[in-house]
């Protein structure tokens, strides 16, 4: 090679290459390569995509030394990434990094392959420092940019232009796993790849175009916010782009074949294949006339398929667009320049239909296992990785599984040996029952619901719901983001099994969690005394002192009965089972019949009825806002 740098000396060679597209062949997951056709821009400065077909040996030469040495040169001070046209001085968007026509992507790669030859330090640490430069080119929801530094133009928006997104899914995909081009980077490079590989697929499949209430494909470009289909220039708009799409898909297949229990990116990838095989174009051709000066679209019986390039978003038809930025249903309505210098159409989709739809396997629902939980099996198998089983609840506990939200030391509804159910956050979009458990001891079971959830609730879905059992505390607990829960709480046998419910609503809300104590915790024993006015009873939480006189309420017997108050189940504690007869006592349920000794233990403010004051002491109580019961 008589020069690593090889210019394109035409601007009718580029024009041709955008026409024609080129095949580029792409790394997949696992080491293979797979031929995807796609329309690619030509490349500036340098023919990267030659350059790095080279045998392993030649980044060890002087050539390829020199070009390492300018990709150092030449890399953007503070970015860490390169311009299009590395050597060509840009102003504007363009003076910035960027990984269109596969900058900052090759000469990552260039770079890597030079140092495993040379093991120089120089062309490692520029090559993480490119890598680095992806990492700031990737947004929150895990979608790269084009072009570094330029908000508010349409290089800001999410990429998928001349396979930019995939390229670099690619670098993230062989680092996190350490393989290929990237075997010397390190453990950390190694994790941060593996979190940007896992958002950038969320992304991709977030994205993803839904028309007509079917999955589709992708647009060339997606705005950075709402993730909606994008135009960049004039004569590029928001449609569903199919020489883009295809390498996604290409990707996405064998990323899906490698992790089969991602039946997400399984369902998405069929739905792209079969739309490619409906958008499918035959009996056509669009190629130049007869004296060269023009292309058009003319019949040909047994042509195809081929693709155009561009379909609306509604209807899915092939569309046109010229530089008045207008929308045309018929290539030979636009102007001949862009008619001649554009690939409008093209075979980008034919290795696309000849994959074969991936099975979908069947969901595994996780289960986690705790001391006192026996199984927690979670129905919601999207956001299922993010729940577990975590001892010592308290305090500082960290609450759901995909944020960083904490505990803090507000409220009280927090006790002390629990075990918490850290759930998902994005749970609440569940609609149905997100999980059950079955307890492996007695247990006291308690839901931490999202005040706000409360608030949305009438008392008559709340009494219809998984909840019914439940009863409401009415303590809180406060979380480091400024939200108040409210407690729930009900016993749960040794072997019982629960359900946890949806979480009602996922609108201005977080999900609700929960933790389990020992039964034990709440147990109260009774020592009486030798005397038969005083009785002391005794709690793991609390000591409470029960005035129990005399009284001429006997039951058939004759014996005398002696107060206990609020035993009102008569089983020898004081719990929250108490609470749930008292209310049944004070609502006057139909049909409900209770012992004298049992109203008598209900009296708890000592003024001979049975009513709501009753119950809202002994709430106090059990909630611990108060320390012992009256008298």
């Amino acid at each position: 090679m008589k020069s690593g740098i090889l210019k394109w000396t035409s601007a009718a060679l580029g024009a041709l290459l955008m026409m024609q597209g080129t095949g580029t062949l792409l790394p997949q997951p696992g080491g293979e390569s797979t031929a995807v056709l796609t329309a690619s821009a030509a490349e500036d400065d340098y023919a990267w995509t030659t350059l790095l077909k080279n045998a392993d040996s030649w980044f060890g030469s002087a050539e390829a030394i020199r070009i390492a040495d300018e990709c150092i040169q030449y890399q953007v001070s503070g970015e860490g990434g390169w311009q299009k046209g590395m050597t060509t001085s840009h102003t504007g968007d363009w003076a910035h990094s960027t990984v269109d026509n596969d900058a900052t992507t090759s000469q990552i790669r260039f770079l890597m392959r030079t140092y495993a030859q040379t093991k120089q330090q120089k062309y490692l640490d520029c090559a993480m420092r490119g890598v680095d430069c992806l990492f700031k080119m990737q947004y929150s929801n895990g979608g790269y940019m084009q072009v570094l530094n330029t908000p508010g133009t349409y290089h800001a928006h999410i990429t998928l232009n001349d396979g930019a997104y995939v390229h670099i899914m690619q670098i993230m995909d062989e680092m996190s796993r350490k393989t290929g081009d990237f075997t010397a980077v390190s453990d950390a490079y190694a994790q941060k790849a593996a979190q940007s590989l896992e958002k950038a697929i969320q992304c991709l499949l977030d994205m993803q175009i839904v028309s007509g209430g079917t999955k589709t494909a992708w647009c060339q470009q997606h705005n950075e916010n709402d993730l909606k289909p994008a135009g960049a220039r004039a004569y590029e708009l928001s449609s569903i782009c199919t020489s883009e799409s295809a390498g996604v898909i290409t990707y996405l297949y064998n990323y899906a074949k490698a992790h089969p229990e991602r039946t997400d990116i399984v369902s998405a990838v069929n739905a792209a294949i079969e739309w490619f095989k409906k958008a499918a174009l035959y009996n056509i051709k669009f190629d130049w006339n007869s004296d060269k000066s023009d292309k058009v679209v003319t019949k040909a019986d047994g042509a195809g398929p081929i693709w155009a390039r561009f379909y609306t978003l509604d209807t899915q038809v092939p569309m046109f667009s010229d530089r008045d930025g207008g929308t045309y249903y018929d290539v030979a309505q636009i102007s001949q320049e862009r008619r001649t210098g554009y690939a409008w159409y093209g075979n980008w989709g034919k290795n696309v239909i000849s994959l074969a739809l991936l099975e979908e396997a069947p969901v595994r629902e996780p289960e986690y296992h705790g001391a006192l939980i026996g199984t927690l099996t979670v129905h919601d198998t999207k956001n299922g990785a993010n729940w577990s089983i975590v001892p010592d609840f308290g305090t500082g506990s960290i609450i759901f599984g995909d944020r960083d939200y904490t505990v803090t030391g507000e409220g009280n509804g927090v006790g002390s040996g629990g075990e918490q159910i850290r759930t998902a956050c994005d749970s609440k979009t569940y609609s149905g029952d997100l999980a059950t458990l079955t307890a492996a001891e007695d247990l006291k079971l308690n839901i931490y619901l999202d005040q706000r959830v409360l608030q949305s609730l009438s008392q008559d879905q709340l009494s219809a719901s998984w909840l019914r059992d439940y009863v409401h505390m009415r303590t809180q607990v406060f979380s480091s983001n400024n939200v108040e829960f409210t407690v729930f709480t009900r016993d749960v046998k040794k072997g019982e099994t629960v359900t946890l419910g949806s979480n009602f609503t996922a609108q201005n809300c977080v999900n609700y969690f929960a933790a389990v104590y020992p039964a034990a915790a709440e147990t109260t024993t009774a020592a009486t005394t030798a005397t038969t006015t005083e009785t002391t009873t005794t709690t793991t939480t609390a000591v409470v002192t029960t005035t129990s006189s005399t009284t001429a309420d006997t039951e058939t017997t004759g014996a005398p009965l002696v107060k206990v108050k609020g035993d009102v189940d008569e089983n020898g504690e004081v719990n929250v089972l108490d609470a749930v007869l008292l209310a049944r006592i004070v609502g006057d349920e139909a049909g409900l019949t209770v012992s004298k000794q049992a109203k008598l233990n209900a009296m708890i403010d000592d003024d001979g009825s049975v009513d709501s004051t009753d119950l809202s002491i002994l709430m106090l109580y059990l909630a611990r806002k108060i320390d012992k019961l009256p008298g």
